[in-house]
């Protein structure tokens, strides 16, 4: 039998109709660069700054995807970048 793409990528111990799988980060909308700086800049009270974001992303510590010679960042990874900064967590 066969799976379908979306049963592909589910652990196996998750059933396809459990509601405590999350989805991937590259199933969610994404977003350029400079749009994910910003809104981490505002929910966070603007504490980091344009250079620091980018070398996160050259370095790989925010989650990024690459079509060509443009970058996006999924928004399931900006909220994740939000909520470690709130937390006071180094990224």
């Amino acid at each position: 039998m066969a799976l379908s793409p979306q049963e592909s990528r589910l652990p196996r111990s998750a059933s396809a109709n459990s509601e405590a799988v999350q989805r991937p980060a590259w199933d969610s909308p994404v977003v350029p660069p400079v749009n994910a700086w910003r809104i981490i800049c505002r929910r966070t009270g603007g504490s980091i700054s344009r250079a620091t974001f980018y070398r996160w992303l050259a370095s790989g510590r925010v989650f990024s995807i690459r079509l060509g010679h443009r970058i996006y960042i999924p928004l399931a990874e900006v909220e994740n970048v939000v909520k470690l900064c709130r937390c006071g967590e180094r990224i």
